[in-house]
């Protein structure tokens, strides 16, 4: 795979931060072993064979990249819990 320095956000992620995040997650999956989503080219060597960079974490980040970027990754946002700290209290005047 080619180096990118243009990413599409899918409008369901809808920042890059979370982009990233999500495209992270993926790749550390890929790194132990999951099955890649969309189609891998494995660079080979000047003699033909297959190289080692399936090991490599930016292998696998490009492969995590074009997964999130094709929508092929679910993802849940975290529910935001506000926690209200304000409490009364009876003033002594004593």
């Amino acid at each position: 795979m080619s180096q990118r320095t243009i990413v599409r956000v899918p409008e369901e992620i809808a920042n890059k931060y979370r982009f990233v995040v999500v495209a992270g997650k993926r790749c550390e999956q890929l790194q132990r072993g999951a099955f890649p989503k969309v189609e891998v080219v494995v660079p080979v060597n000047k003699h033909g064979q297959a190289q080692d960079a399936p090991k490599l974490a930016s292998f696998w980040g490009q492969v995590a990249m074009a997964e999130v970027e094709e929508n092929r990754i679910a993802f849940e946002e975290p529910e935001i819990i506000t926690l209200d700290y304000t409490t009364e209290a009876p003033i002594s005047s004593e």
